[in-house]
């Protein structure tokens, strides 16, 4: 069976894919991922990819919006993204748009039997009806999917009636991201556990514990692109009194701009965040889904700062602040006290390791397999 798995070019929505994709190789199915701008991160993995989008820049995409479509930037601004975030179809539109030529084309070409698409891909739902093959959904964060395929392809619908698309297809299944005690909305499918993804080199050993507790630092790899690295310094500014070690993983951004650091924080490249956390206390981060996530398979708190200038990022810490297994801030508000809470609250430590182990009893992508592809026969 030929599998093919979409993600629009963003590492947070690629990365939920891999296991599964990783799983249908495993038992002798031929896969292939769709995607863009970050496809080297998909073949590091392992994975054979096809960038669907050669040149693509989600910063470009996304700052050619308001220009496009002004009433966006009133409409939406730095809004919270809502659970059910239907609203922000026009915004997906826009992400989505650039994606679907060659993914038809690639369809056209390939032919698979079953497509396997993140939340927030569209077009991954446009390839299956071209194919006239079942979906599948990852879900990301809590969200819920609503009307929100529906409405991004009426924002489309040139496109879908060049590939004579005249309906969406409904999923013929969704995994759920989140484990069942932090959705705070009903399940739209299956849950499954969390592995974490992604591959890169650890240098000459695993990353080693130190002598005293550490806590990772990361916003992620769109928000310092975006926005900046002020947040970083508002962190490190607050870590400098902390008696712990701060590493702060900065991808391949430049640390140029924070300047001389305290003697208690470093930071570092592009590394699989996973094997870094699992010798921390704690993660101080921007509230990406994947980075939630990874704290959780890590059984460690976290602390979510969530910058006004994103608001896509909220509805993650409020599951982890009222599951109990994190806090949250916004920049302004970060400061010493919140950090040496991170290192020192217990309750949240308990949270944490309970979290843990309920995901980790969840099926593995692996297990799920058969299901998924008994959808596709």
């Amino acid at each position: 069976m030929r599998v093919l798995f979409a993600s629009v070019p963003a590492v947070g929505h690629l990365f939920p894919l891999v296991p599964f994709a990783w799983a249908f190789r495993a038992v002798g199915h031929e896969v292939l991922v769709a995607s863009a701008e970050h496809t080297g991160r998909a073949a590091d993995c392992g994975l054979q990819v096809v960038d669907v989008a050669p040149g693509y820049s989600a910063l470009a995409v996304l700052q050619q919006l308001p220009q496009d479509h002004p009433e966006l930037l009133e409409s939406f601004g730095n809004q919270t993204l809502p659970v059910d975030p239907t609203p922000w179809a026009p915004v997906f539109a826009a992400i989505n748009r650039p994606l679907v030529d060659r993914t038809m084309d690639l369809v056209d070409d390939w032919r698979p039997d079953l497509v396997v698409y993140e939340q927030v891909a569209t077009y991954g739902l446009l390839a299956a009806a071209r194919a006239g093959v079942p979906a599948i959904q990852r879900n990301l964060g809590v969200y819920t999917s609503g009307r929100m395929h529906q409405e991004t392809a009426g924002h489309l619908a040139d496109v879908c009636a060049r590939y004579g698309i005249s309906d969406l297809p409904t999923p013929a299944g969704v995994l759920e991201f989140m484990p069942p005690s932090m959705l705070p909305r009903e399940p739209e499918g299956w849950f499954t556990r969390y592995v974490p993804p992604g591959g890169g080199l650890l240098g000459d050993r695993l990353p080693e514990r130190p002598d005293r507790p550490r806590i990772v630092v990361t916003m992620g790899t769109n928000a310092p692109r975006f926005y900046g690295l002020g947040t970083v310094a508002k962190v490190i500014a607050a870590a400098s009194t902390v008696d712990a070690e701060f590493v702060v993983a900065l991808g391949d951004v430049d640390p140029a701009p924070l300047g001389e650091l305290p003697s208690n924080v470093r930071t570092v490249g592009w590394m699989p965040l996973a094997a870094l956390l699992r010798t921390a206390v704690g993660v101080v981060h921007h509230g990406g889904g994947g980075t939630a996530m990874a704290a959780i398979d890590a059984g460690i708190p976290q602390l979510i700062v969530l910058d006004p200038m994103d608001g896509t990022q909220q509805t993650t810490g409020d599951a982890v602040r009222e599951r109990g297994i994190g806090l949250t801030t916004t920049p302004d508000e970060i400061d010493a006290t919140l950090l040496k809470q991170l290192l020192t609250d217990d309750a949240m430590r308990r949270a944490s390791a309970e979290v843990r182990d309920e995901m980790a009893a969840l099926p593995s992508p692996a297990q799920l397999v058969p299901r998924l592809a008994a959808l596709a026969s």
